[in-house]
């Protein structure tokens, strides 16, 4: 079965011309949250994210649109801090919401010789309106006490028994991307496995996670942003415990991103500092993958996060504009409606 992928709306959120090409225009890391009663939540960041080069920048702005992106308001509802950096939002099986705070604090030695640390996560009851905090302790981590950012990643997968899943990575040195998992609903989290430990595909940061319906676990993983450094898909088939090899797909991706849609077609958004790409799994299981559609190609952090609209529809939204050089035209963050049209054979 394959099928056809099709643009079929796209919208700029928020945007500047650009006029005086100071890094102080850039937008960037837009992450929205489109709720059940039509109201629209966002995070994103505005000023450079490259700080060392332009300048203080990454300045955390949360806004609030109710008229589907028409007009935005300032959104009181989210504290604000330095790193919120992300906002993927899991709507989990009681119809509550849950999402974190980039970057574990209170990094600390267990007697064991393991990391201990807390992790922020966010909880919602009203829709996304409003987000209360709770620190989270994550135990038995294999990181170092030298990492400068340790973080809870992406989505996290509620498992049929209730458990949860949540992707870690750590970021400088020898990155290592793996599960966390929590029996208490959140309440705290303990280690499970690292889900690629071949360190010669590249960085191994950022894994993107969901459970299939035969039940097994895929991950995406960001190697780098060069063609050298493609993206590895890993699958485990015991809830986590075990990990198999990891497989080279064809391009390099920062933050891959996975959503299955009702229809049963699988979809993944990645991008590079020069692009953002979406492609499908016709089969649903990630085994295959279509040649991509590509949604923008220029200067942008190829960064994107996915929600479903319909049974065949979903929306990305990403950044287009300066990121790590200036680039003319100004700055935009975007939504694109994307169709999904399987082709079943007779």
């Amino acid at each position: 079965m394959e099928g056809t992928i099709e643009l079929i709306r796209r919208d700029v959120l928020l945007s500047n011309s650009g006029l005086y090409g100071i890094p102080d225009e850039q937008l960037h890391f837009p992450y929205l949250y489109e709720s059940d009663n039509g109201n629209w939540y966002m995070t994103y960041r505005e000023g450079p994210h490259f700080e060392s080069t332009f300048g203080p920048g990454n300045r955390v702005q949360c806004v609030q649109s109710r008229d589907r992106g028409g007009t935005w308001l300032p959104w009181m509802g989210l504290e604000v801090e330095p790193f919120l950096r992300q906002l993927f939002v899991t709507r989990l099986k009681d119809g509550s919401l849950i999402s974190y705070r980039c970057k574990m604090s209170s990094l600390h030695e267990s007697s064991d010789g393991t990391l201990e640390a807390t992790a922020i996560i966010l909880r919602s009851h009203d829709e996304g309106a409003t987000w209360t905090r709770h620190d989270v302790s994550v135990n038995n981590l294999p990181f170092s006490l030298d990492s400068q950012l340790i973080s809870l990643w992406g989505h996290v997968v509620e498992m049929p028994d209730g458990c949860l899943l949540w992707p870690v990575y750590s970021r400088e040195g020898n990155t290592i991307s793996g599960v966390v998992r929590s029996t208490d609903g959140g309440g705290s989290f303990k280690w499970l496995a690292n889900v690629c430990e071949e360190d010669t595909v590249g960085e191994r940061r950022e894994p993107g996670l969901i459970r299939l319906p035969s039940g097994e676990l895929l991950a995406l993983i960001r190697c780098g942003t060069q063609p050298s450094r493609p993206m590895v898909e890993v699958r485990s088939a015991d809830d986590g415990r075990t990990w198999s090899a990891p497989r080279r797909l064809a391009r390099p991706g920062v933050c891959p991103q996975l959503m299955m849609l009702r229809n049963g077609v699988l979809v993944c958004s990645y991008g590079t500092r020069r692009y953002v790409h979406v492609m499908a799994s016709w089969d649903g299981e990630g085994g295959q993958w279509s040649e991509p559609l590509v949604l923008y190609e220029g200067q942008t952090s190829g960064y994107s996060n996915l929600q479903t609209l319909a049974n065949d529809r979903f929306r990305v939204v990403y950044q287009e504009g300066s990121f790590d050089a200036y680039q003319e035209g100004g700055n935009r963050l975007v939504r694109s409606e994307i169709q999904i049209r399987p082709r079943r054979s007779p």
